[in-house]
């Protein structure tokens, strides 16, 4: 099942069109806890989306296609193909947690779900990676083609300075466009010396969340 529902993912990606509505607001906040024990209010998957009433549909286009690897260095992007090739994390070490998100959401994109497991949050809790792609790919994954759709046309990627730590990063995808504004957050963990990205416990919670109805 697995195999047949990768041959259709790519499928799911149209061009975007970001659809204004009336004025909303939307936060979902989780605590996320390290193995040391410290703990941030943050959201895994967090859309803050804020603006005005607008009843155009303004459609953004690029004459060129789209990565969110574009703002690597060269060196950068070499170590992030040795990673692909080899499997290798340490060639991820010296990444930080906004390229993190960025090489994340072209994970997506590529379906490429083993990498995506390989750069998870683990602290003991991950389950193994035929499982975790088969609970991804159900609970989490139309959502994250989603964010990565929209956020494609991001204006900037900043760290939260203020909300971070030393073992995690808040990270903000932001768009900016007219009176609208949309940000995403991202907590980034820090394990065995590099930053990883926390998939896991939102799914947890997605998962607990279907099985309760």
């Amino acid at each position: 099942m697995i195999g047949g529902r990768y041959k259709v993912l790519k499928l799911k990606l149209p061009i975007l069109s970001v659809f204004v509505v009336s004025s909303l607001i939307l936060i979902a906040c989780s605590e996320v806890k390290t193995k040391s024990g410290e703990s941030t209010a943050a959201s895994s998957h967090t859309i803050q989306h804020v603006e005005e009433s607008n009843s155009t549909t303004p459609v953004i286009d690029r004459n060129y296609d789209f990565t969110y690897l574009e703002e690597l260095t060269e060196e950068k992007r070499k170590l992030y193909e040795e990673f692909l090739s080899n499997g290798n994390i340490n060639s991820l070490k010296t990444f930080t947690p906004e390229e993190m998100v960025l090489i994340m959401m072209n994970l997506i994109f590529e379906n490429n779900f083993d990498k995506l497991y390989a750069i998870t949050y683990n602290n003991n809790e991950l389950p193994d990676k035929q499982t975790f792609i088969a609970e991804y790919i159900d609970y989490l994954l139309d959502e994250d083609i989603q964010n990565y759709l929209m956020y494609r046309y991001y204006d900037r990627i900043s760290l939260d300075k203020d909300s971070s730590t030393e073992s995690i990063a808040i990270v903000k995808l932001e768009i900016i466009f007219g009176s609208a504004h949309y940000l995403k957050i991202y907590p980034i963990l820090k394990e065995d010396g590099m930053w990883k990205v926390d998939l896991y416990n939102y799914m947890k919670e997605k998962k607990a969340k279907s099985e309760e109805k």
